[in-house]
């Protein structure tokens, strides 16, 4: 899914400017001169002077105190929102009808929801799929587009490294479902999250429960202890955690307040479950593993 043929036109009303500003300023490229919709800049050009661009947010900023394009105040907050810009390498995971989806590299895995500019993304990228790339994606009011460059890398992926992406993307989409707006979100918001997050999680450790031939009675008792332990410590935290942050100290604090109320398998079953299943780093889980066989 695009933009607006109305929307794209603001964007570049807004971009170009903002690139032919750098450009006069840093003289990236000195022979270039005016850039515009009747003056197109070629990819390669763009790029270098983007680069400059988002170095620093210095640029950016006098261009909005300047204001050489006389740009409305709308567009101006346009402009102001891209310090909440995520710049990086990403893989395109996924081309859904309401937008892309690009996966973070970097852990914890995240997934954001990005629309096309003046053509859809995946006629932009016609490659099969994941797709490892450089981009910044940018907010645009309540929606995350990219800077107009994408800069894929030639390569394919194997069956074991396709398997550990969609690892990542199910966690992506288990932490916080997939991103589909940069503006800050409120406390409420992010507890909301939170819980859903914690609902998918328990919902795939109830399965796994059932799976090892548990009586209904066991299943049921250790996904309620561990329910019970996300609404009352978890959630509880400022801000409020998810399962799949779940670490040492969490266990510690929460094992002494609940004293003997406390049912150790229960917790034994779920670190296991989180670290068969990739949700957690081996060494944090064996951290749990061994403080949970003590006394």
């Amino acid at each position: 899914m695009n933009l607006s043929a109305e929307e794209t036109k603001r964007f570049y009303r807004i971009w170009l400017p903002l690139l032919f500003y750098v450009n006069t300023h840093r003289q990236v490229i000195p022979e270039l001169g005016a850039i515009s919709e009747q003056r197109p800049i070629s990819s390669e050009k763009a790029n270098q002077i983007r680069q400059v661009l988002w170095e620093s947010d210095l640029l950016r900023e006098t261009f909005i105190a300047e204001n050489p394009a006389n740009l409305t105040n709308a567009d101006l907050a346009i402009v102001a929102s891209w310090s909440q810009r995520i710049a990086g390498k990403f893989y395109i995971m996924r081309f859904l009808k309401k937008y892309t989806v690009f996966l973070t590299e970097k852990d914890p895995p995240r997934a954001y929801g990005v629309l096309g500019l003046a053509s859809p993304l995946e006629e932009i990228i016609p490659w099969p799929l994941p797709v490892y790339l450089d981009a910044v994606l940018l907010p645009f009011e309540d929606k995350i587009i990219y800077d107009s460059l994408l800069n894929p890398y030639a390569i394919t992926f194997g069956k074991g490294i396709r398997s550990s992406l969609n690892a990542d993307y199910r966690k992506a989409q288990e932490r916080g479902g997939i991103i589909t707006t940069l503006q800050p979100r409120s406390p409420e918001e992010i507890r909301q999250d939170m819980t859903e997050s914690n609902r998918k999680v328990l919902a795939a450790f109830r399965k796994d429960l059932a799976a090892s031939h548990l009586s209904l009675k066991m299943v049921e008792e250790h996904t309620g202890q561990i329910a019970r332990f996300t609404e009352s410590y978890l959630l509880a935290l400022n801000p409020p955690r998810s399962l799949l942050d779940l670490n040492l100290g969490d266990l510690q604090k929460h094992l002494k307040k609940a004293g003997k109320k406390a049912n150790r398998v229960s917790f034994k079953r779920l670190v296991r479950f989180l670290r068969d299943t990739d949700r957690i780093a081996w060494d944090e889980a064996q951290a749990m593993q061994n403080f949970l066989q003590q006394r």
